[in-house]
């Protein structure tokens, strides 16, 4: 066809008036609007030899409408589009709904676009997605929603066009890797890293992470309160400005002092215990404050405070709703090991649980009661981008509800027992959701690809069941649906960062998978940039705990059972063994044996990264650079020497060296000056 017929019927129907008018007015005007657009595209694309082909629906922005879609192409799987946002306020969340190839439209049947340009002096915005949806397919476009969040308003753009794959065929799944290694057993080098036959009360990284993470609770900072934890010494009163992480998390404290409380348990010297137990209570006091304060702006889902507990109420990703559960667990494992040691069961009501009485004391109650009422609400994930449900939070909120029924019958209160077991029983049974079959993982979250996280893998998945197995067999640390996951995650930075390549350390020792947060990571330790993301030390280490973990779990089964879901894990972290589907392995089996030597391997591969790339003085950034290995981002991050402290406690289990935990924590605290 001519293209001066297209332009003919272009300006014969639709020039008088405004394009998206035309499109919208009736359906036999959009039937000819597609005729018009099929036509240019036809032309375009016999002229200049394309595969891809592109609809433009319009160029200029709506007269009347605050949102309009501009154009969209489906070409070798991936699905690019733009679209006209009125600005009409600064915090946006813009979102296409579609049906996937089986003609349904489910919360992953859609995507969100991001911010590109400003048009007619900031009166208007373009936004645009490229994002590969192959793996669900897309028939046809159902509608534009833009969500104006600041001022509560929505606006939506009905569509209802088909979409047709052109370009290269649509991709499929690629298949796990091979392993570049077969890693077995335990090795010195990591034990005496972590000091884990011997005193760790000497030289090892393991005293570092312990000396360095106390550093940062109750830090020796201006103005800083009895209770709190930086998240890392970067900030206005430290060497090291940029970022500025001189605040307190609520998530991050928590994760913080789950390891003194693992301290405070293990402690077998009375001064020493004390400390411990001084500590958490004052965490207790600090969190009870924190919920109190006057101007929380989202409730306790409020994520972070100055480190004079005053709440932070500038611009931020929040509600956070998996800090008030990280924190009750923390809490609550405290006081089941003080009540335990013959604690005073009053005290722990006034100090840690009884919030209804004591609230400017007692947190534990409060938040159990705000996660049994919110967990079902979207709220920002552990890395403070996204909002939507999420795998973490689900998981921890779930544990922190099971813990909870159970502890509040030990605090005589039966009838908030009754709604955490509740709450818990409802949480449940929606984890399975997460689960994606055509994706083989499980879902970090359940909704729109966000921040352009396409592959839906984050190693928030893992640190979810290391932070929130309840340990009744749910989502454990050998489901099969988290050992699948486990693999898909931790291969697939093999093809993002390039210190990935480098297999072994100086000794011919195997390296692990460098492991950051999620594949397509743009946050490079101070800012965004392309291809920014880096590994991460705690998201390496807990890889390492996870599968120490594993290993554990078996142990105590006694067998490895294998399904063709699980059977790709076993693949890559224990080829050697030669595990096939559908057989069990009991524990004094050649194959047993040589799968949970793999794990064990590949455990120590992981943590020899951690050891590889930490600094010779021992300190512990946020992350290291993907290209060089160089530490970079926050300095002395709190959380990283806490991933490598319960990291070699699961290693220290597996080994059958449960004793070390005690003596860690019997080398007592300095005081912070």
């Amino acid at each position: 066809m001519a293209m001066g017929h297209c332009f003919s019927l272009l300006t014969a129907r639709y020039l008088p008036s405004p394009l998206h008018e035309a499109f919208i007015s009736s359906t036999a005007d959009m039937k000819s609007f597609l005729k018009v657009a099929l036509c240019g595209l036809t032309y375009f694309t016999s002229a200049l030899g394309q595969s891809c082909q592109t609809t433009t629906l319009r160029s200029t922005v709506p007269s009347d409408s605050n949102v309009a879609l501009g154009s969209y192409s489906y070409c070798g799987g991936t699905f690019k589009a733009t679209a006209y946002i009125a600005n009409v306020n600064y915090n946006k969340v813009v979102t296409l709904y579609y049906t996937n190839r089986q003609n349904e439209s489910t919360p992953l049947s859609s995507l969100t676009f991001g911010y590109s340009s400003s048009i007619d002096d900031g009166s208007w915005e373009l936004w645009t997605t490229s994002t590969p949806v192959y793996i669900d397919g897309i028939t046809e476009l159902l509608n534009l929603t833009y969500r104006a969040t600041d001022i509560g308003e929505t606006y939506v753009q009905q569509l209802g066009l088909p979409v047709d794959a052109t370009g290269a065929p649509e991709p499929t799944l690629a298949a796990p890797p091979a392993p570049y290694a077969s890693p077995q057993g335990f090795s010195d080098d990591i034990t005496d890293w972590l000091a884990v036959k011997g005193n760790p009360n000497v030289d090892s990284e393991a005293k570092l992470a312990f000396q360095r993470m106390f550093l940062n609770i109750n830090p020796a900072v201006e103005g800083a309160v009895d209770g709190v934890v930086v998240a890392a010494r970067s900030g206005p009163s430290y060497e090291q400005k940029d970022p500025d992480y001189e605040y307190t998390w609520v998530r991050d404290a928590s994760l913080t002092m789950d390891v003194v409380a693992t301290l405070y348990s293990a402690a077998t010297k009375r001064k020493v215990k004390q400390q411990y137990e001084e500590i958490l209570f004052e965490y207790a006091g600090a969190r009870a404050t924190e919920q109190n304060d006057p101007d929380l702006i989202t409730g306790l889902g409020e994520p972070k405070f100055y480190l004079n507990n005053t709440a932070f109420t500038g611009p931020w990703g929040r509600p956070q709703n998996d800090g008030p559960a990280t924190s009750a667990i923390t809490l609550m494992e405290f006081a089941n090991s003080y009540l335990e040691d013959g604690g005073d069961v009053n005290i722990i009501q006034e100090r840690v649980y009884d919030s209804a009485t004591y609230p400017s004391e007692a947190p534990v109650m409060k938040d159990l009661l705000f996660v049994a009422s919110n967990w079902s609400s979207p709220s920002f994930d552990l890395w403070e981008e996204e909002e939507s449900d999420h795998f973490y939070t689900r998981m921890v909120q779930r544990r922190a509800l099971v813990m909870g029924s159970d502890f509040a019958t030990k605090m005589g209160d039966p009838s908030t027992s009754a709604i955490l077991s509740s709450a818990a029983d409802a949480l449940t049974d929606t984890l399975s959701q997460f689960w994606d079959p055509n994706r083989e993982i499980l879902l970090y979250e359940y909704g729109p690809v966000l921040k352009g996280k396409s592959s839906y893998l984050d190693i928030a998945v893992v640190l979810g069941v290391n932070h929130g197995y309840a340990g009744d067999g749910v989502y454990s640390y050998t489901n099969d649906e988290v050992l699948s996951s486990a693999l898909r995650i931790s291969t697939s930075f093999l093809d993002v960062y390039p210190i990935a390549s480098t297999h072994t350390d100086s000794s011919g020792q195997v390296l692990g998978i460098p492991v950051g947060r999620y594949p397509e990571d743009v946050y490079n330790g101070t800012g965004t940039e392309e291809n920014g993301g880096n590994p991460w030390y705690l998201c390496t280490a807990a890889m390492a705990q996870y599968l120490y973990s594993a290993s554990n779990e078996y142990n105590d089964a006694g067998s490895i059972t294998v399904t063709d879901v699980s059977k790709s894990f076993f693949d890559y972290f224990a080829p050697n063994a030669g595990l096939q589907a559908g057989q069990t392995y009991r524990s004094r089996s050649k194959e047993y044996r040589q799968a949970i030597d793999s794990l064990h391997g590949w455990g120590d591969a992981f943590m020899r990264t951690v050891k590889y790339y930490t600094p010779e003085d021992g300190h512990l950034a946020e992350e290291y650079n993907r290209d060089t290995g160089a530490p970079q981002g926050a300095g002395d991050l709190t959380w990283s020497y806490a991933s490598v402290l319960t990291a070699a406690f699961a290693r220290a289990e597996a080994i059958g060296r449960k004793p070390y935990v005690k003596h860690v924590a019997n080398m007592g605290v300095e005081p912070n000056t």
